[in-house]
């Protein structure tokens, strides 16, 4: 898989691209990055885009990749329509654990939200 961080300390929001094949091992290690960074430089927001992505974890990972963010970090996943159904699961189990992830098909929208 390959993958692209990037951190605007202005905005505070971090902005990660993943494509290709995708084990959850990335999807946690780029979770990690941004607790980090939300420790070290407050960032707030992520914006996750997995539009390219031609493989998704299991349904099992993608539940528990929305577990335990810190309660101040809000997460905007962008899918796109070859997307697997799959990733929707993490919102609903995120909304039901009080976490503040959303999923969107459409960027400006998901960053618009990062906002508020």
């Amino acid at each position: 898989m390959s993958e692209e961080l990037e951190y605007d300390s202005e905005t505070r929001l971090v902005r990660i691209r993943l494509w290709g094949e995708d084990p959850i091992e990335d999807w946690i290690a780029s979770k990690q990055e941004v607790i980090r960074l939300h420790e070290s430089k407050g960032a707030s927001k992520v914006l996750f885009d997995v539009r390219r992505q031609e493989a998704m974890p299991s349904v099992m990972d993608i539940f528990e990749f929305g577990e335990r963010w810190p309660e101040s970090i809000r997460v905007a996943i962008v899918m796109g329509p070859e997307t697997s159904e799959d990733v929707t699961l993490l919102e609903t189990g995120a909304i039901n654990r009080a976490e503040d992830i959303r999923v969107f098909f459409d960027e400006d929208e998901a960053l618009l939200w990062l906002e508020h």
